[in-house]
């Protein structure tokens, strides 16, 4: 074989070669390019989630925001009612006669003598013994409205304050109600002729003068008045005890314009007086 042969074999090799070379690399730039495509594709579609994610965050910062405003509109609606109660007639004595009771407007200076008018609507006997039982707790007389032994008919409040004298660890509730009970006589006004009802501003008004605290929120008075309505059940088991139930001593109520009031029988609280004076004697 001449020299020239092998030239021209050699020639046709290296195009042989040259040419596979370049299709390896067409494939690899075509596969690469497919992975690229494939890459640019899923960032997309995270960079999508990633704006609906902020989107959402800024959903949930703005109704945070309108919460916080509810909130603090609400805040403001608390404080004004608390105002307004506070606001609200308060009822002091004018004399020691119960006749001189007397109810005054806190803003206009309104004064009326309730007790004029209940008068000649309630029996003589009742009318007498209610004098009798104010012009006693006026006079410092009545303040102890516990037996003198007890013999199992007394009340659970009786037992309560016999404990707080005593020195006795009472709940905070259990102790104002220890307070208001003794009270309820002397500050509860007459309705109908056949009711005492002592309402939240006499209590908060009563727990003030037994107290060296002047502020009283709304849901202490609440918790108050329901402790001392529960311990004149005459129910035996604590369990059965409810400050709404009619056949307590005072049992707790919502009145016609919203405001709780502890309400007595006035013949059962007569009955109750008479039986406790006895046991004193």
């Amino acid at each position: 074989m001449s020299t020239t042969d092998n030239t021209t074999i050699e020639t046709a090799v290296d195009a042989a070669v040259t040419q596979l070379d370049n299709s390896a690399v067409t494939d690899a730039v075509e596969l690469l390019t497919e992975e690229v495509q494939r890459l640019r594709a899923e960032t997309q579609t995270l960079q999508d989630r990633v704006d609906d994610l902020e989107a959402e965050r800024d959903d949930q910062a703005a109704t945070i925001n309108a919460l916080e405003t509810e909130n603090h509109h609400l805040r403001e609606r608390v404080t004004d009612l608390e105002q307004e109660l506070e606001d609200r007639p308060d009822i002091e004595w004018a004399g020691p006669d119960p006749k001189d009771l007397a109810i005054t407007s806190t803003e206009a200076g309104n004064t009326v003598k309730p007790y004029r008018a209940i008068r000649d609507r309630v029996e003589t006997d009742t009318h007498e013994l209610l004098e009798e039982r104010v012009q006693r707790l006026e006079d410092g007389e009545a303040d102890v409205v516990v037996r003198g032994e007890f013999n199992g008919n007394e009340l659970p409040i009786e037992r309560k304050i016999a404990e707080r004298k005593a020195g006795g660890d009472l709940s905070a509730n259990k102790a104002r109600a220890t307070l208001i009970f003794p009270k309820f006589g002397g500050h509860a006004e007459t309705r109908g002729g056949s009711q005492l009802v002592l309402s939240s501003g006499d209590v908060r008004a009563i727990l003030r003068e037994t107290t060296d605290r002047s502020e009283w929120p709304n849901e202490t008075i609440k918790r108050a008045m329901t402790w001392t309505a529960k311990l004149t059940s005459c129910r035996d088991e604590k369990r059965e005890w409810d400050a709404r139930d009619d056949e307590n001593l005072l049992t707790l109520r919502q009145g016609r314009s919203g405001e709780l009031e502890l309400v007595a029988d006035i013949d059962e609280y007569r009955e109750y007086y008479a039986e406790l004076e006895e046991g004193q004697e």
